[in-house]
């Protein structure tokens, strides 16, 4: 029940702060974009906007989220309350992750892969993974500019090799399911012959990143308010 309310918290959370409001506009501004191509070219851009945004922005919003309960010293209060690091990251990356799904599956309906159900999994996977490099950043920063700053080798890592991949290089390789943004985008193009790799790539890397979360949000909760609790 615990786990409920630390996720229901964060979705009122994130809508005072107009976090949907912005996911509504993206949706009516890629719409509009997507209007003006057809065919490969349409997919293709559908497909990359939807790994881009909808699944990345994960890393982006996060970051404001933590940066925000930061300033508003919520992140004391979590501290010596019962909710464990595990909750508190779930709690997070499952409400952005529910946002992204939605979003992620009305631009597919736009072009792109025919097969919603691995279509689906690739939006919620790539929200999972951006989300949980954006804890890791944040938990570790004071200041926008500083995650800003923080985050652009994520943003180099996360996206260029995958927007190159999309475009068709190495696109058959099963080597580059190692990267697992490259095993979001197999999923989200619906390839079923790359599927069961993919999600192995991905599981992988999902388990390190919490990993790796899991210990930021610690350190941050023990030095919250500057001070060791």
């Amino acid at each position: 029940m615990r786990k409920v309310n630390v996720i229901k918290g964060d979705v009122i959370f994130q809508w005072k702060y107009g976090f949907y409001g912005l996911y509504f506009l993206m949706i009516i501004i890629y719409l509009v974009i997507f209007s003006f191509f057809s065919g490969d070219v349409k997919n293709t851009i559908v497909s990359i906007c939807v790994y881009s945004d909808p699944a990345a922005m994960g890393m982006f919003f996060m970051g404001a989220l933590i940066l925000l309960e930061k300033s508003q010293r919520i992140t004391d209060s979590i501290a010596v309350s019962p909710v464990t690091t595990e909750e508190y990251i779930l709690g997070k990356v499952l409400s952005i992750g529910i946002i992204s799904e939605i979003v992620g599956i009305i631009l597919m309906f736009r072009g792109g892969s025919g097969n919603y159900l691995l279509c689906g999994i690739g939006i919620f996977a790539g929200s999972v993974l951006f989300s949980l490099c954006g804890i890791i950043v944040g938990a570790k920063i004071e200041s926008l500019n500083q995650y800003i700053v923080w985050t652009i080798p994520f943003e180099i890592v996360g996206f260029i090799p995958v927007i190159i991949y999309r475009i068709g290089l190495l696109w058959d390789s099963r080597l580059m399911l190692l990267h697992p943004g490259c095993g979001v985008m197999q999923l989200l193009e619906g390839n079923m012959e790359m599927a069961l790799l993919s999600i192995i790539s991905i599981a992988v890397w999902i388990i390190v990143l919490f990993w790796i979360a899991d210990l930021s949000v610690r350190k941050m909760f023990r030095c919250s308010a500057g001070a060791k609790l």
